[in-house]
């Protein structure tokens, strides 16, 4: 009889001290309605429902998924960690919570724990659409990890030019009172064509630490003449600095050079900087502004030595297929020689439409007016110069893949040029079209 008043007296002690574990048998009522509303995706609801139950059984390990389903749904992704993690103490194997956990942290940004459980999954032989899904998480992770960054673009074209030196309209020149005749090779218009290539490589490196990338590019251009030789151009161009980048803007810091030939002599040099801003106002408008400034080395003519600044701005609207960018800018040029220098205002606008079968065309308009700052010499007038300039064209995206960003695009376009001076020698007309190709990688 004392042994069964002994376990009687054990029993009531267990009930009295440790009530919850009854509560614990009974599904909590909210944890049900929390599942609803997460299957109806309302998941803000559901979290509500969801941590209620929490407070009355923590110890449940899929009202602890669902939970932790919940949060992360909702950005709690720290909660949705430490639910996760109560799961795994009951049961270590649950791979499902191993993958919710490693999604977690990579919102958090800790992809070295995210790569931990990613793989401790793969180790387990999982089915095939779910290993593939790993693998493509761990492609992206190892892409944002990655700190350099090298992309470009090679054109080659050929070009039909029926006023290759720019020669004026007509070979009599009037200088005041008087007339003169042209005479040699820039007398009248000669046409030519052109082969051109253009190489452009970047290389960005990006350092998480810091709010900025760094950007260099390289720029190669050459164009040779079939027959007129000696306006065969080599340009070379290299420019580096910072780049800053958020949502919704884009500025940059480029400190540059340049080195132009001319039938394979030297002929100018250049050394400056350059600052540029492009702001997004929404999903369609955005604006952008820039700014450069180059110290110019002419190795032909000294008296054009020069120091030269650009100021440009202007907007850029994009609706559906249409995208419709105007572009504003005032030239300051100051050279040795002061008959060199010159004030220029212009503006371009452009207009591009998408076309089915991957088709584009694109149209332009634009305007250029030049003063220069001192009197000819020879024809005792301050030159002014007016260019108006039409472009017309079209497009065709002929390869494209998007996982390794490359693509081939080939294009055909055509400018007139319109130039009007009042001076005779610098009024003229152009005519020029061009078939390019171009491969981006």
């Amino acid at each position: 009889m004392a042994q069964l008043r002994f376990f009687a007296f054990v029993l009531i002690a267990l009930q009295l001290f440790f009530p919850p574990m009854m509560v614990a048998a009974e599904t909590p009522a909210s944890f049900s309605v929390g599942k609803q509303y997460f299957d109806q995706g309302r998941f803000e609801e559901a979290y509500t429902e969801l941590h209620k139950a929490f407070l009355q059984d923590p110890g449940n390990p899929d009202l602890n998924f669902h939970l932790g389903r919940s949060a992360y749904e909702t950005g709690r992704f720290e909660e949705a960690i430490m639910a996760y993690e109560r799961v795994l103490i009951a049961n270590p194997d649950a791979n499902r919570v191993k993958l919710e956990l490693a999604r977690a942290n990579l919102q958090l940004g800790s992809r070295e724990i995210a790569k931990q459980y990613f793989k401790e999954v793969l180790a387990t032989n999982p089915p095939e659409q779910v290993w593939k899904n790993i693998e493509k998480f761990l492609a992206s992770i190892e892409e944002a990890e990655q700190k350099h960054f090298v992309n470009g673009t090679f054109t080659l074209g050929h070009a039909w030019d029926d006023n290759a030196r720019s020669a004026p309209v007509s070979d009599r020149i009037a200088a005041g009172l008087f007339e003169f005749q042209l005479t040699g090779q820039s007398a009248s218009p000669q046409s030519d064509q052109t082969n051109n290539a253009t190489l452009v490589l970047n290389h960005i490196y990006k350092n998480e630490e810091y709010p900025f990338m760094w950007k260099t590019a390289a720029t190669s251009y050459n164009a040779l003449y079939q027959s007129l030789y000696d306006l065969d151009v080599n340009y070379l161009g290299l420019t580096s600095g910072p780049v800053f980048q958020q949502d919704n803007f884009i500025w940059d810091l480029q400190a540059l050079v340049s080195l132009i030939d001319v039938e394979h002599d030297r002929y100018q040099g250049a050394f400056g900087a350059a600052s540029s801003l492009t702001y997004l106002f929404s999903k369609n408008f955005m604006g952008t502004v820039g700014i450069k400034a180059e110290e110019k080395n002419n190795y032909v003519d000294p008296d054009r030595d020069a120091l030269n600044l650009i100021f440009s701005a202007g907007p850029i609207l994009l609706v559906d297929q249409n995208r419709l960018s105007l572009l504003f800018s005032k030239e300051k040029e100051n050279a040795d020689n002061e008959v060199n220098s010159y004030d220029r205002f212009g503006w371009k606008l452009r207009y591009d439409r998408n076309l089915p079968y991957d088709f584009a065309a694109f149209a332009g308009l634009g305007f250029t007016i030049t003063d220069y700052d001192a009197q000819h010499p020879f024809f005792s007038v301050y030159r002014n110069d007016e260019v108006q300039e039409l472009t017309a064209g079209v497009s065709r995206l002929l390869w494209q893949d998007t996982a390794k960003n490359q693509a081939l695009v080939m294009q055909l376009g055509h400018t007139y040029t319109n130039s009007e001076s009042n001076i005779d020698l610098y009024t003229y007309r152009k005519n020029v079209t061009e078939l390019n190709l171009t491969v981006s990688f």
